[in-house]
């Protein structure tokens, strides 16, 4: 067995990591529903959280100890951070959620979830597609992710006017700090199709 029989097992294993870690996302996007409708998600969200930072954690183990990587190794160090990113963000939304307990369930609470969890599902499907370089589907999956984000966009815009319309002022901080949240887990989705746009460009 030759050097390169060693290293090439290692190489795969990055790709191996980070579909794991999109899979612990891609369930707190699914989770994250529950979190409006009076489920107790807090546990199950918090322990994926968790996990994606052990993953995290061993990917960045394996780019110290490794001299061969798929992919350059910034931009495996980046989509790991964006990445993660989502996660931390979806349990933010879910900590808040506990800790703030508004009373009324706006529109919004249904909503936003739903394109939280379309955008990590396109980013999902996409990252399993560059160990193969497929350009041409990648790209499908992200423009997907910059429509949802561009409905982010509109339904954030749309709430906000409606929360400024609240009169009580705790529940109105209440919402709107929800709801940044949730519109901050839609930019990090963006950001990472972003650089899985420009990784298969690089690449294929």
């Amino acid at each position: 067995m030759g050097i390169k029989d060693i290293l090439i097992p290692q190489e795969t294993k990055f790709f191996d990591l980070l579909e794991e870690l999109s899979s612990q996302v891609r369930i707190a996007s699914i989770e994250l529903g529950g979190v409006f409708d009076n489920s107790n998600k807090l546990s199950t969200i918090e322990d994926l959280e968790h996990e994606g930072d052990r993953i995290v954690h061993e990917i960045y183990t394996m780019l110290d100890k490794s001299f061969i990587t798929p992919i350059d190794r910034e931009d495996i160090s980046k989509l790991t951070i964006l990445y993660d990113n989502v996660l931390d963000a979806i349990w933010d939304v879910t900590n808040r959620m506990h800790l703030m307990r508004p009373v009324n369930k706006l529109e919004y609470m249904t909503s936003f979830p739903v394109i939280v969890e379309k955008s990590v599902s396109e980013i999902d499907d996409a990252l399993k597609l560059i160990r193969v370089m497929d350009r041409k589907t990648i790209e499908k999956h992200v423009i997907n992710v910059h429509t949802y984000e561009n409905q982010a966009d509109n339904l954030h815009d749309t709430t906000l006017s409606e929360i400024f319309q609240i009169d009580d002022v705790k529940e109105l901080l209440k919402h709107k700090e929800i709801l940044e949240k949730l519109e901050k887990s839609v930019d990090y989705c963006e950001d990472v199709a972003d650089v899985l746009r420009d990784i298969v460009t690089k690449y294929s």
